[in-house]
């Protein structure tokens, strides 16, 4: 094995013999919006690194010789920001990030470039914790070679990912096509950031304190004494021990559970039940978001910058932190904290029962293929066809059971998880799934179907060429899979389309599973949401240039506040 060859970079020119550069910053925090540069590494050949400290950066002819190369990054998206607020932007330049090449290629891997260098290059990589043991370098001997160690391991990786991924052409079309252009989205949206109205979110936490307080009260009421809500063992106690609910489910420590799922699943047992769930839903939603949102305000630009996860699920989905916007519910109030700037609103758009559709186009059951067709709700039309009775004859109950089933059949769920969703009897719950899956026979035949391939090949694979892999061979969930990540590719393929085709005014800010905020001019609002929702619309097509056989709907709103554009 050769020796490693890491060097302090001396003259930009000692780069010019290599047509690929692995690179990576090293800086002084890991908020990308907020970090300052403390030098960048490069490796242009296995073993062979260069450490360019900051106070030595000329940023124009930096930018100007790599724009010309090929690039590699470990995490694009953050080196990518990080560059271009210290003046060196690449625009234009070909890059590869072995972050996502690692996700796609496998999913269920660690993607840390730490563990990528142990599992894959056999490398015993020092984390940024133990710099101590490094002792290559003369001056700043710390950094210096844990960077240059970081650029090597990122182009050994950009060879041997880039050649994995050549073997693939659907994989290589679902990296090339959608994953990348997905990540410089991403970024943009990142860098763009969303107003935050502080003082709407103050009155926000004087009432659900007040709320809090109120459901205090009414929990003590029902069971007849005081206790700390917010305490899971003294909870336990209430529930299992004064209320004697039944509990199935258990923690680690023998305990009965009241996790979320524990709870949901005596929602219609006691009164008291709900008030709970919705005592702990506020008591989080001040916590994690009403407390915290104002300090994420980054001061320079007055707005918050969310992450954006792209590898954070093993579906595909798109997640985020800082703060995780997909854990805000869709009726709370938080939402309306979020906020477009002066003379602008938000345009949100949301997918219409997308999962619902990809259900049908897997399935082709005709009668959910019909309904999509001719724009009726699914939901009455579920109850419609399982009674034979009118449409215009469906309760608002009985719609809520039908979307409970539609939404929790497709994926699997059981008679008593119905009966817990729906206050329904086990009796009844069990012939509502049998009178469900008579209606729409297709359903459970491609739900068996996809099961038993994937216990065969350990993978399945939507329309898009993404791969779900069971390694352990338990796929219960492969069909939820499926069915999450093709949503997931449908939401990208627009996102890449609007990108592609809306000026530069109009910003995508958020996007949240089926849904995507953007911010336009308030004079042009009414223009753009047409335009958006014909983009958003359009057909789609798998990897092999085959349809989409259900059509795509949207429905978008526009307001000065996320809350009012739902």
């Amino acid at each position: 094995m050769a020796e490693k060859d890491y060097r302090v970079l001396s003259d930009l020119s000692q780069l010019a013999p290599y047509p690929a550069l692995a690179v990576d910053t090293e800086g002084d925090s890991l908020n990308k919006m907020r970090a300052r540069l403390s030098g960048i590494s490069f490796c242009g050949a296995p073993r062979r690194a260069f450490w360019l400290p900051a106070e030595a950066i000329d940023a124009p002819k930096l930018q100007q010789m790599l724009r010309q190369k090929r690039l590699a990054f470990h995490h694009a998206k953050f080196d990518l920001t990080i560059l271009e607020r210290h003046d060196i932007d690449l625009k234009g330049a070909e890059i590869f990030d072995t972050l996502l090449a690692a996700h796609l290629l496998d999913e269920n891997r660690s993607k840390s470039l730490k563990r990528l260098a142990r599992d894959l290059l056999d490398e015993e990589a020092v984390d940024f914790n133990d710099l101590s043991q490094l002792t290559l370098f003369g001056k700043n001997p710390d950094l210096a070679e844990y960077a240059c160690a970081d650029a090597d391991y990122t182009f050994r990786l950009y060879e041997l990912f880039k050649a994995e991924i050549a073997e693939l052409p659907t994989l290589a079309h679902l990296y090339y096509e959608y994953e990348l252009p997905t990540m410089r989205i991403l970024r943009k949206m990142e860098q763009t950031g969303i107003c935050l109205d502080i003082d709407h979110l103050k009155r926000i936490g004087d009432e659900y304190r007040l709320r809090i307080r109120e459901l205090e009260e009414g929990i003590w009421a029902h069971v007849g004494r005081r206790f700390h809500v917010n305490s899971t063992v003294e909870l336990g106690k209430v529930l299992f021990g004064d209320l004697a609910l039944p509990s199935d489910r258990q923690t680690r420590s023998g305990r009965q559970s009241v996790n979320q799922w524990a709870l949901e699943s005596l929602r219609h047992r006691h009164p008291v039940v709900p008030l709970i769930l919705k005592h702990r839903e506020l008591t989080t939603l001040l916590a994690n978001y009403v407390d915290k949102l104002p300090q994420l305000v980054l001061p320079e630009t007055g707005r918050i910058h969310c992450n954006f996860n792209q590898t954070g699920t093993i579906t595909g989905r798109l997640s985020s932190n800082d703060p995780n916007l997909q854990a805000i519910p869709r009726g709370a109030t938080i939402r309306s904290a979020f906020v477009a700037e002066e003379d602008h609103v938000l345009i949100d758009v949301d997918f219409s029962q997308v999962e619902l559709r990809c259900a049908a186009h897997y399935a082709q059951d005709p009668k959910m293929m019909e309904a999509f067709e001719q724009k009726v709700d699914l939901h009455k039309k579920t109850i419609a066809d399982i009674f034979d009775k009118p449409i215009e004859e469906v309760t608002a109950e009985e719609r809520e059971q039908a979307k409970a089933l539609n939404f929790g059949l497709i994926y699997g769920m059981g008679a008593k998880a119905l009966s817990s969703a729906t206050g329904l009897s086990l009796t009844e719950a069990k012939a509502f799934i049998e009178a469900y899956f008579t209606t729409y026979k297709n359903v459970r035949q491609i739900r068996e179907d996809v099961l038993a391939y994937t216990r065969r090949h350990g993978h399945i694979v939507n329309m898009f060429g993404r791969r779900r892999r069971f390694p352990e061979g338990n796929v219960r969930t492969a069909f939820n899979s499926m069915i999450q990540g093709t949503a997931a590719d449908i939401c990208r393929n627009k996102m890449i389309a609007l990108d592609n085709m809306l000026p530069s005014e109009t910003r995508m800010l958020v996007q949240v599973h089926d849904e995507l905020l953007l911010e336009a001019p308030r004079d042009k609002a009414g223009e753009y949401v047409d335009f958006i929702t014909s983009i958003m619309e359009s057909p789609v097509e798998d990897a092999k240039g085959r349809p989409f056989r259900v059509p795509i709907r949207v429905e978008a709103g526009v307001g000065r506040s996320w809350g009012d554009a739902k």
